[in-house]
């Protein structure tokens, strides 16, 4: 993506790797410019919307968050909702998802301009009083949701314990069999009503959440949390990122993805490990 007068490849960093970066923790902000700002091919650092509301109430992270990216291009990007409805426009006209300012804002320090201006548009944007309540009733909806894909787990395990079914009998198979059906209640949630004759296999933003919220509920015991489905809300933008940082867990998932979303062959899947200059 162009940025100015230079081209990037466009870096998306979930929860963790975005606090560590920040913070430095394990000197991660120094393994991170060492890795992704050294070398001859440009990286832009993308973070999302919710992420910035997250932040905001800790003033002294938020005041690091601000300091650290008004000095290097980076990108914010939109709620899904507006991910998920301008993939399903661009699909309606025939046409691919391109990042526009219709799903995210770009930043750059080299142009002078408000609205490229990473500090000015922030503040701008916490006198949005709609939007802000927008965003912050979704952030606080996080734990509501996390407690649902638990009972999700929960009930399916009893249901299949009661028909003396073995709990393996939920796996990549039986989510393949599923997955159209999965989506087209999803673009309803989402309050979209798609074609009869929808093919799924162009709607990648919708098919790389929703496989990445089946394998956290139904791959794993592990306890659900808020940030899990922040970032797999977040997740629905990587079918056009080059690249991502994430936790070995979610980097597990979207290589798993490749095989059934070939769109992500191209994605380099990177960790906090990668980044961790304290652990070496």
């Amino acid at each position: 993506m162009k940025i100015g007068e230079n081209t990037y490849k466009l870096i998306l960093l979930d929860t963790n790797a975005l606090r560590e970066i920040i913070t430095n923790t394990n000197l991660s902000r120094e393994g991170f410019f060492c890795k992704f700002f050294k070398g001859e091919t440009l990286y832009a650092p993308c973070f999302s919307i919710y992420n910035v509301i997250e932040l905001m109430p800790y003033k002294d992270i938020y005041e690091q968050f601000l300091n650290f990216f008004s000095k290097i291009p980076c990108l914010m990007i939109y709620p899904a909702k507006a991910i998920i409805q301008e993939e399903y426009n661009q699909y309606i006209n025939r046409n691919t998802l391109q990042i526009t300012n219709k799903i995210a804002n770009a930043f750059t320090p080299f142009i002078n301009n408000r609205v490229y201006n990473f500090k000015n548009f922030f503040e701008d944007m916490k006198c949005n009083i709609k939007l802000m309540q927008t965003i912050q009733s979704e952030v606080a909806q996080l734990s509501s949701v996390a407690r649902t894909w638990e009972c999700q787990r929960l009930e399916t395990n009893q249901l299949l314990n009661n028909m003396k079914l073995p709990s393996n009998i939920i796996d990549e198979k039986f989510y393949k069999m599923r997955e159209r059906e999965t989506i087209i209640k999803d673009l309803k949630n989402w309050g979209i009503m798609p074609q009869k004759t929808i093919d799924i296999t162009a709607l990648h933003s919708l098919r790389v959440m929703e496989y990445s919220q089946f394998n956290r509920i139904y791959m794993t015991n592990k306890k659900v949390f808020p940030n899990d489905v922040m970032d797999i809300r977040i997740s629905c933008i990587i079918p056009y990122m080059d690249a991502v940082i994430t936790e070995r867990f979610q980097a597990n998932i979207y290589k798993k993805a490749r095989k059934l979303i070939p769109k992500l062959n191209q994605l380099e899947i990177y960790t906090l490990k990668d980044i961790r200059m304290g652990e070496r």
